[in-house]
């Protein structure tokens, strides 16, 4: 007598249902009754997991949605092909994906597949650099987007590179195929071992009610340059920075293989054309809104973020200041979440807003005998405006428009910021450019590259002589696989990465180093996406347009053990 096979055993709810025309034949059966032994054994098992800590009970969700399937794209070079579009390969092909919003799930093929799969789970990073789960969604009840760090977790991610004259091939997969299948950056722990899960923060940093930076809903995102926010997360602890380049890229990689395409904006813009500013056309007293012109209303967007209040100086040429980071531009309103937009009169619309109940004026004031009119300025979107997106993937009302953030398989991100990488700078020396990226954040310091600790890359930035260029192409070392930056701007707002880069002109600039600012702020338009890069900035540059997001991974290996 044999005896079914029970090692690894995994669950499957597809059973077949047999049919009278089946044959009397024990492999029919036996085919049944040794999947429901499997089930029976997979439920078991986790049982005892779920007995166990919260970390191995993440690992066992996840693993659930493990399929040891490769997915890839093929792009082609821009001297050859200069379309956005790739070719998908492997067990991606015949796949689809579409983002979604708060009132359409999309198809999403992707969605629970292998690598693409998340968990949302509060979190923790500890002092040694391991990422301990606290809380998970849709099983505990204490779970919470608002109270607790809110982090996606997602199995490593193996990825299998392929360059020749023709293009280049990206292809992951949950499972390592060979020697040439690599893990991601971010799950190589300092001692070349490989973590089985990668966290990436959910929101953008906010501090929570003790002041603490925090990645929670609801709140307004902190302004930082690569210097405030290593400040402020290593208050946090020392295994905090700003998200990495290994993070960035992890999320990059997933949005170019689902949806095939190098032009990030063509499947989900992001908020990138919210650039309204308008005055009060009717002055009120006590209230919690403000009336606008029905043309100006047309460009907002029920659940953005919005400022209301009067310039506090003049420009040079005795005009009211209007730039954001005039703090009485938001002295009545400050990054406040509009609840309603309706109908005043025949040209006007009232924009409501939750002010927490604080009521104000609309009326107008002066300063130094000019008018200053009671202003609307729409602002980058607080957090928690895409909860309610119905799929992994989507914006809550228009994917195309330009005025709302996005998730990306449950990463809400292009809220409308500036965001500094936290591991990675560019280093000016004798008039070329570099990136530098140190792998262990505790060792990072507010000067930047200016240690060993901090490798500089086999390549080099354009020198774009201070204008905004489209990126054609990526820089690629070997041994820095997920540290990816221009090295050709060839391309347009429609093909290629369909990105831009901007530098300073570096023949005339002195050594120093940039910060690494990627997402894109409100008003960038077709500039800004998952690979665009504004490298003029110093390391200390922050302003009302600039956040971070914190990172779980900014401890980690160049290279995974032998």
């Amino acid at each position: 007598m044999s005896y079914f096979d029970i090692s690894g055993a995994t669950f499957d709810e597809n059973l077949r249902k047999l049919e009278t025309s089946d044959p009397a034949h024990a492999d029919v059966f036996n085919a049944l009754l040794g999947q429901l032994i499997n089930n029976d054994v997979a439920l078991k098992e986790a049982v005892t997991k779920f007995a166990a800590s919260k970390n191995e009970q993440a690992l066992f969700l996840l693993n659930l949605h493990k399929d040891g399937k490769k997915y890839g794209v093929h792009f082609d070079n821009y001297d050859v092909t200069p379309s956005s579009n790739g070719t998908r390969l492997f067990d991606a092909v015949g796949m689809a994906a579409a983002p979604s919003t708060n009132t359409v799930r999309a198809v999403n093929d992707f969605d629970g597949k292998g690598c693409f799969a998340y968990l949302e789970v509060n979190g923790s990073v500890d002092e040694n650099g391991e990422f301990q789960v606290q809380y998970i969604k849709d099983i505990d009840n204490e779970f919470s987007r608002t109270k607790y760090d809110t982090w996606c977790l997602y199995l490593t991610q193996y990825v299998y590179r392929k360059f020749d004259s023709n293009g280049e091939d990206t292809v992951i997969s949950d499972t390592r195929h060979s020697a040439e299948w690599l893990p991601e950056g971010g799950a190589i722990r300092p001692d070349g071992t490989i973590r089985p899960f990668v966290a990436i923060a959910k929101y953008m940093s906010g501090d929570n009610a003790d002041g603490v930076a925090s990645s929670i809903s609801g709140v307004s995102p902190k302004n930082y340059s690569f210097q405030s926010s290593l400040t402020k997360f290593r208050a946090k602890g020392t295994q905090y920075c700003a998200e990495t380049s290994q993070d960035s890229e992890r999320m990059t990689r997933l949005m170019e293989i689902a949806f095939a395409t190098r032009n990030s904006q063509s499947v989900m813009a992001g908020c990138n054309w919210w650039w309204t500013q308008t005055p009060a056309t009717v002055q009120e007293n006590d209230v919690e809104r403000i009336i606008i012109s029905k043309s100006a209303a047309k460009e907002l967007v029920v659940g953005g973020t919005v400022s209301i209040g009067n310039a506090s100086s003049l420009t040079s040429d005795s005009k009211p200041e209007t730039d954001r980071g005039n703090t009485g531009l938001n002295a009545k309103a400050n990054r406040v979440r509009i609840t309603k937009i309706e109908d005043y009169d025949d040209n006007s619309s009232a924009v409501y807003v939750d002010n927490g109940g604080q009521k104000f004026s609309t009326a107008s004031t002066t300063v130094s005998g000019v008018t200053c009119p009671t202003m609307l300025s729409t602002m980058p979107w607080n957090t928690g405006g895409c909860d309610d997106v119905l799929g992994s993937c989507g914006s809550p009302t228009s994917n195309a428009s330009g005025k709302e953030p996005y998730i990306l398989f449950g990463v809400e991100m292009s809220s409308g910021f500036w965001e500094p990488k936290g591991n990675t700078v560019m280093k000016i020396e004798n008039h070329v450019m570099r990136p530098y990226i140190c792998y262990d954040c505790t060792k990072i310091t507010t000067a930047g590259a200016t240690t060993e600790d901090w490798i500089a890359l086999g390549y080099v930035i354009p020198d774009n002589k201070g204008s905004w260029k489209y990126i054609s192409k990526l820089g690629y070392s070997a041994d820095d696989p997920e540290v990816r930056y221009p090295v050709e701007v060839n391309a347009s707002s429609s093909n290629g990465y369909a990105d831009g880069c901007y530098t300073e002109d570096l023949e005339k600039a002195g050594d120093g180093q940039r910060e690494v600012l990627g997402s894109g702020a409100l008003g960038y338009g077709s500039l800004v996406g998952r690979r665009d890069a504004a490298l003029d900035y110093g390391l200390g540059d922050g302003w009302w347009r600039y956040a971070a997001r914190l990172s779980a991974c900014g401890r980690c290996g160049r290279r995974a053990a032998a």
